[in-house]
């Protein structure tokens, strides 16, 4: 499990023997680079969490429906990927329900989270959000993928930032989702080999 603090969803402290990742992917579905994500979890018997846009899902309603069924979970991250960082609560609430209504409308299940866009978000809005049932999750390692020139460089940012409890960002629906696709199976079989496990959030 993870706590919310005001609203935040934080890594769980590692408590003794406890090692725990929760892989985190936000910005998709994508017709390319999600069904390639989701082969490499599914080989490794691994589960995620997907932040995906609404707008996106109803495009592929096919692939968001699969992220679910082969038990990962699925949380809001907006319909259209707006910043949202100086919005007024009207705008904040309007892009959390279009999103809500997009992902319910393909999957039959209104989502938990929600991920702000960029994670940017005023923090006096977070218990308006809350209210509307979504608890906000950020994360605490950046796997920098949306800026990778080559795999190594997604592998090293996870690998010498990421411990037990973290919550790490990657993407699966923008063009370095490629790159990311490929580190996956390096920084899976590194801290299965240290005893970690994979969990939704």
């Amino acid at each position: 499990m993870l706590f919310a603090t005001l609203g935040f969803v934080n890594a769980k402290p590692a408590q003794a023997g406890q090692k725990v990742l929760y892989l985190t992917f936000d910005d998709g579905p994508s017709a390319v680079y999600t069904p390639q994500i989701l082969y490499v979890l599914r080989r490794e018997h691994v589960h995620a969490t997907f932040f995906v846009l609404g707008h996106r899902c109803r495009e592929l309603p096919a692939i968001t429906r699969r992220i679910m069924r082969e038990g990962h979970e699925i949380g809001n991250h907006g319909y259209d990927h707006r910043d949202l960082a100086h919005a007024p609560e009207s705008v904040i609430k309007s892009e959390i329900r279009m999103a809500d209504s997009a992902i319910v409308a393909v999957t039959g299940q209104k989502p938990l989270y929600y991920r702000p866009t960029y994670g940017g978000i005023d923090r006096r809005e977070i218990p308006v959000i809350t209210k509307m049932g979504h608890p906000v999750v950020f994360w605490t390692v950046d796997s920098l993928d949306w800026k990778a020139k080559s795999v190594a460089t997604i592998v090293q940012n996870v690998e010498r930032n990421a411990g037990p409890g973290s919550i790490v960002l990657f993407h699966d629906g923008i063009s370095q989702s490629r790159l990311t696709a490929q580190a996956l199976p390096t920084i899976i079989h590194y801290y299965k080999a240290k005893g970690y496990v994979f969990r939704v959030l």
